[in-house]
């Protein structure tokens, strides 16, 4: 998980929002004149897009690249079942893996939030230590985040294996070269690997921040 900046509000929802939250709450309330759609309209391909583009087409919790053959899905940080209000709010909204939004499901504890990574800075509740995902010592934010998602679910340990020993392959070839201009540029692709972009970033900082 790393802090992900909040992109533009699609103009979908900014002709819409407003309305299509007044329609799910009669939805909601048993007003059978609204039809059913409007349970689903945070689910729009607009809203879908831009989303995947923030976070990079990946989960904003564990980082795993989201496959076209399995597509991302639509989270709601805070429960449309808990907020009716906040059921099209683009700040409640975040694309997500299946597996964390199973996991995560209708969870919100007013008094143990999960770590919000638009909202708050995973670093300072988590330790990413080779490919786990740790709580620091003390954050009970940071362990619910852990324990509810399951970050450090064996199928994403074995993921982010591969990508560490890839890295590391990578590191080792620039570090055999000699100082000049070539090591500085193999150095420069080594470090690209933990850009924000890039699957399970935070991870790969962690591992080059201990390896160089």
């Amino acid at each position: 998980m790393i802090k992900i900046i909040k992109g533009n509000k699609p103009e979908i929802l900014e002709i819409n929002e407003q309305i299509w939250t007044e329609e799910y709450i009669k939805l909601m309330n048993g007003d059978e004149s609204i039809p059913k759609i409007a349970r689903f309209r945070y689910r729009h391909k607009d809203i879908k897009s831009a989303l995947r583009d923030e976070a990079n087409d990946k989960c904003i919790f564990c980082e795993s690249k989201i496959s076209h053959t399995f597509p991302g899905e639509t989270d709601h940080i805070i429960p449309a079942s808990k907020d009716y209000n906040r059921i099209v709010e683009w700040t409640n909204l975040g694309y997500v893996c299946k597996e964390c939004n199973m996991n995560k499901s209708d969870y919100h504890d007013l008094n143990i939030p999960l770590l919000n990574p638009f909202i708050d800075s995973p670093n300072d509740s988590l330790i990413f230590f080779g490919p786990l995902v740790l709580a620091k010592g003390g954050s009970v934010r940071g362990q619910i985040t852990v324990d509810l998602l399951d970050l450090s679910r064996p199928a994403i340990i074995e993921r982010k294996k591969e990508r560490i020993d890839r890295v590391k392959a990578l590191l080792d070839r620039a570090l055999a070269f000699p100082e000049g201009d070539a090591k500085n540029f193999l150095m420069r692709k080594v470090h690209d690997e933990a850009l924000a972009d890039k699957e399970y970033s935070a991870t790969i900082k962690a591992y080059l921040t201990h390896a160089i």
